[in-house]
């Protein structure tokens, strides 16, 4: 089995932009070097002949395909959290309760992850009390006990939920 770990792009457009933005920044800032020394020359001045053209241009283009690389490695440790928080997120959306944030250890978000997970746990605790509380409401309307104290229970469990928004 092969080892290797390829960088695959997770969010194209953010992924893409960032790393057009970095490398856009080297090449404005090799050029600009360039420029400065040409214009401003001082005791040394740059010498722009045909092979030092093709040297900087070599350079230039290596430069920036590094810099595009470590780019789109840097952006996965921001796009992958963000993809996998979407997909648990999602899960929970269908009715999944087993959602759970699990980052790489070089990811950004960490913190985010974890405090998304224990509020995951806590709806997932929420909604096992409510259900608990609903098998016992149909065991007592079976049973024609009295079902006020659990219909008071119910409203206790579902007052914890806030469904107000505030803007």
């Amino acid at each position: 089995m092969d080892n290797r770990r390829v960088t695959i792009v997770i969010n194209k457009k953010f992924q893409y932009q960032y790393a057009l933005l970095v490398a856009a920044l080297a090449v404005l800032l090799v050029n600009g070097f360039i420029i400065v020394r040409m214009v401003l020359p001082g005791s040394d001045p740059l010498d722009i002949s045909t092979p030092v053209t093709i040297s900087l241009a070599v350079v230039e283009f290596v430069l920036v395909t590094a810099i595009w690389y470590g780019s789109l490695k840097a952006s996965h440790k921001i796009a992958g959290p963000v993809y996998v928080f979407a997909r648990e997120i999602e899960k929970l959306c269908s009715g999944d309760l087993s959602a759970r944030i699990a980052l790489r250890d070089k990811d950004m978000f960490q913190p985010e992850a974890e405090q998304m997970n224990k509020s995951i746990a806590a709806l997932r605790a929420r909604i096992v009390s409510l259900k608990n509380v609903s098998q016992q409401l149909q065991q007592a309307h079976t049973a024609g006990t009295d079902m006020g104290p659990l219909v008071e229970k119910l409203g206790e469990e579902l007052a914890a939920f806030n469904n107000s928004r505030k803007n």
